[in-house]
């Protein structure tokens, strides 16, 4: 068992209105990655994809995820899956918001 295994870990900034917070990794055949991400009121991330599955689950807030070429509105509650190497971007549009990532493989551009 590992408890808090990157509570040393600071916090990454992700852009002037987005922070990224590294909370588990593996890396392996069964790699993953889980992030706590923070977005203020309007923050958006430039379109992106990369080659990891990508679950993310809203803890606070709602905005706009664009997939590919559907685009949904989420709010605290919902889950995302993200197929690799789709395009996507999300936007919090009305509020501040708050977020889990959960990649795999291990997204090893996010390890400390």
């Amino acid at each position: 068992m590992k408890l808090n295994p990157c509570k040393n870990v600071p916090a990454a900034q992700m852009g002037p209105a987005v922070t990224r917070q590294l909370l588990a990794y593996c890396e392996g055949e069964n790699g993953y990655t889980v992030n706590y991400m923070t977005g203020k009121k309007g923050a958006a991330a430039p379109a992106h994809s990369h080659p990891h599955l990508q679950v993310v689950y809203m803890l606070k807030g709602k905005g706009v995820f664009l997939c590919g070429e559907e685009e949904q509105m989420i709010q605290a509650g919902d889950t995302v899956q993200i197929d690799a190497n789709v395009p996507h971007t999300f936007t919090s549009i009305e509020e501040d918001a708050e977020w889990l990532e959960f990649f795999t493989p291990v997204r090893e551009d996010f390890l400390p």
